[in-house]
């Protein structure tokens, strides 16, 4: 196992004027390359505690370290050089174009024009920004557009460590829908060790490795993979806090593909009799079947319908309602099942070839496995 990125060691905050802490002996350590996320109610200090791991809010207590170095051997200006750092507002300067804000940190370092002017156009690619829009200045830009020029800023010279302080509070929930998923296709190709501040619990679900669920005072509750936490909470606080639906979230972090082999299902191929379609549709207690041609799914039909008919495929059939793909989380699945007709989601492979049926008692047993 690697060492960790960030280790909190008793980290402590207490503000002047005040003699409660707002962060009070926190430890926890974030692995190398894995997006922690901390989040809880106002007042548990994670913001607090997001700052003073680049030290623009200093500690009072314990030790944090980032990639082995104490933050306090560092000068404050050299440590943030070598942290991203994302904020809600977003800080672009107004009065510099789009490729100056995101040039800020290179040139800070003393990069050369070329190489600062090609790492701008690269990170624009990245994050999916139009090269034209680096002429432009922030005011020009939509919101989501201004979050995605944020995050390319602080990744400008390439540091290891990304600090997030609810970068996608401000834009509506489309647009952070689409960001939550674009932090994760970035995640997957860059491997940086972000640390994510949220109050929404099902954003930290979503994006987070680890989650680190802390109360009033910096006080760490549980600290865990999601799935972990929304299985078996370790306290009445973490239970109330994550809310009714515990089943439903764990189900939006599972894929299909996690069911496993599907089989068959309610199926029978086109030229099977008449007969057999009714018995096998009489074994999974249905009033339908679905028609298969080879491994392509023609369809399903009412089992009524195939009186007076030679074969099963002899009959009109209807499209499933729902398609859905292994990489489909359990959440679609269960969306999926309660808007079919037939009471089950199919699952088709990329080349259309039918993969099998989900039914409601397969994903129950899945979710008490």
């Amino acid at each position: 196992m690697t060492d960790p990125m960030i280790r909190l060691d008793g980290a402590t905050k207490t503000f002047p004027g005040t003699s409660t802490p707002a962060v009070d002996a926190l430890s926890l350590e974030v692995p190398t390359g894995e997006i922690v996320v901390f989040v809880g109610p106002s007042g548990c200090g994670k913001t607090t505690t997001l700052k003073m791991i680049n030290r623009i809010i200093e500690p009072t207590g314990g030790t944090i370290t980032v990639d082995g170095v104490d933050v306090r051997d560092r000068e404050p200006h050299l440590l943030r050089r070598d942290i991203g750092y994302v904020i809600q507002q977003i800080g672009l300067f107004p009065h510099r174009t789009i490729a100056q804000n995101v040039a800020t940190v290179p040139r800070l370092l003393g990069w050369d024009e070329d190489r600062t002017r090609a790492r701008v156009d690269e990170l624009l690619v990245t994050m999916g920004l139009d090269e034209e829009l680096g002429a432009r200045y922030p005011a020009e830009l939509s919101g989501g557009q201004r979050q995605r020029v944020g995050v390319a800023r602080a990744l400008a010279a390439d540091p290891p460590v990304l600090l997030m302080d609810e970068p996608f509070g401000a834009v509506d929930p489309i647009v952070r829908g689409r960001l939550q998923v674009e932090l994760l296709d970035l995640q997957a190709r860059l491997r940086k060790t972000i640390v994510f501040v949220t109050h929404d619990i099902d954003e930290a679900i979503h994006l987070g490795d680890r989650i680190a669920i802390l109360n009033v005072g910096g006080h760490l509750e549980q600290y865990a993979p999601p799935e972990d936490i929304l299985r078996e909470p370790a306290t009445p606080f973490v239970e109330e806090f994550l809310g009714p639906e515990r089943g439903l979230k764990r189900l939006a972090l599972r894929t299909v593909a996690d069911l496993g082999e599907l089989g068959l299902g309610n199926c029978v191929q086109a030229d099977a009799s008449v007969e057999e379609a009714a018995q096998v549709a009489a074994e999974h207690q249905e009033r339908w079947i679905g028609i298969l041609d080879g491994d392509r799914l023609r369809g399903w039909a009412w089992v009524s319908d195939l009186d007076g008919a030679r074969r099963a495929g002899d009959v009109e059939t209807s499209l499933f309602r729902v398609a859905l793909s292994a990489e489909d989380t359990l959440r679609a699945a269960l969306d999926g099942l309660v808007r079919s007709r037939t009471g089950v989601a199919v699952v088709l492979g990329p080349d259309q070839r039918y993969d099998g049926m989900i039914t409601l008692a397969r994903l129950n047993q899945a979710m008490v496995s």
